[in-house]
């Protein structure tokens, strides 16, 4: 009797046990249960987490802050370069071309200011160092106006030995005047004769138009040598009217004293004032 109420109280025992184990193995795997121990994890892990490192909103923050800093530089980019004042440079290209030939209404207006410049108001020149071609010099300045804007005594005791005679050399004057101006198969230029008159005038015509468009001119030979040659053109040779004024200053120094200006003065004449 003892014996089957123990085997009894054991089996009901031991059913129970399964049944708090088969029932709790059923709460442990049902959904609810595994959906609450999940969003329990989520949080602790989430609170974790959210100490050691900053939310995503946080981490897409600065990420669009920088991508909206370029689009604002950007936008305001093109405004400050419309906005800005063209540069100086691109101004002066834009109103000033380069090498472009002036129009023939500013040619007009400049050649009467070009020859009373060259004039110096009173139909007089000239300056040192003038650029000028000496053909159009001829052309802007009347008859008895051009004048050696070099003193020559002075600029051959202010230059090297040899300057004045390599200015004359220079176009090829010696060729026929002989290296030193003292002749050749044309006149000598060192002695003292004029044939055309002797002031600076005179002079500088006579060299860049040649003896035969001098006479076109007006001009009257005064004398003749014994080399009867014409004076060639040499105003398409020699560039400047400078050069000229330095060959004018060579010839004066070669020349005896007492022939030259202002101790001895022979202008040129004219075929109006010879006929009179």
């Amino acid at each position: 009797m003892d014996q089957k109420k123990s085997t009894s109280w054991g089996t009901v025992a031991g059913l129970l046990v399964a049944g708090l184990v088969i029932v709790g193995f059923a709460v442990v795997t049902s959904k609810p249960f595994q959906e609450a121990s999940h969003t329990e994890t989520a949080l602790n892990t989430g609170s974790g987490m959210a100490e050691e490192h900053p939310t995503e909103a946080e981490d897409e923050a600065p990420s669009k802050a920088a991508d909206e800093k370029p689009a604002e530089a950007m936008d305001e980019k093109p405004s400050e370069v419309a906005d800005a004042p063209p540069s100086e440079p691109a101004k002066d290209a834009a109103s000033e071309p380069a090498d472009e030939p002036p129009s023939k209404v500013a040619e007009a207006d400049a050649e009467p200011a070009e020859a009373a410049d060259a004039a110096g108001g009173g139909g007089e020149c000239c300056k040192p160092g003038d650029m000028t071609p000496p053909l159009e010099l001829v052309k802007q300045v009347p008859p008895g106006g051009l004048h050696n804007p070099y003193d020559w005594q002075k600029l051959k005791a202010e230059s090297p030995e040899d300057y004045l005679v390599k200015q004359f050399r220079l176009p090829g004057c010696n060729e026929c005047h002989g290296g030193g101006g003292g002749g050749g198969f044309c006149p000598a230029l060192s002695q003292g004769v004029w044939f055309w008159g002797n002031t600076d005038d005179v002079l500088f015509r006579l060299i860049v138009l040649g003896s035969k468009a001098l006479e076109e001119q007006g001009f009257v030979r005064i004398q003749w040598g014994t080399v009867k040659a014409p004076m060639p053109e040499m105003g398409h040779v020699i560039k400047t009217s400078d050069h000229v004024w330095k060959i004018i200053s060579f010839i004066r120094s070669i020349n005896p004293p007492g022939t030259n200006p202002p101790e001895k003065v022979i202008p040129g004449r004219m075929k109006d004032a010879a006929a009179n």
